[in-house]
């Protein structure tokens, strides 16, 4: 169980997916994504699998959710920056996004 003083130590924003591409050094299939989360946070990268439900081209423009306020690691050669955050279902990775187009950097609560 964590506390709530803890969940408000994650900082989870909405962005848009500006670019979408193929991550080669990947073993397993993903991209390499850049997601724009406007004026105050600017443009952060992150790999991600999502190969299976979307190709690069419908993620692009696309809104998600992500934390962004865990330390930058390196992901198959990839600066990744930010979590996004999806769901683990049958299908396959399902995106998390917003029901609305809302602000890029609007923070979750």
């Amino acid at each position: 169980m964590i506390t709530i003083d803890d969940f408000d130590k994650v900082d989870m924003r909405v962005g848009t997916i500006i670019e979408a591409s193929i991550n080669k050094k990947a073993k397993k299939p993903a991209y390499k994504l850049v997601v724009d989360f406007g004026d105050e946070i600017g443009t952060k990268t992150s790999s991600a699998q999502l190969t299976v439900l979307y190709t690069a081209e419908q993620l692009i423009g696309r809104q998600v959710i992500a934390v962004v306020n865990f330390p930058p690691r390196r992901v198959a050669g990839v600066k990744s920056e930010v979590l996004i955050l999806g769901c683990d279902s049958q299908q396959g990775t399902v995106l998390l996004n917003p029901a609305e187009i809302v602000e890029n950097g609007d923070r979750i609560y």
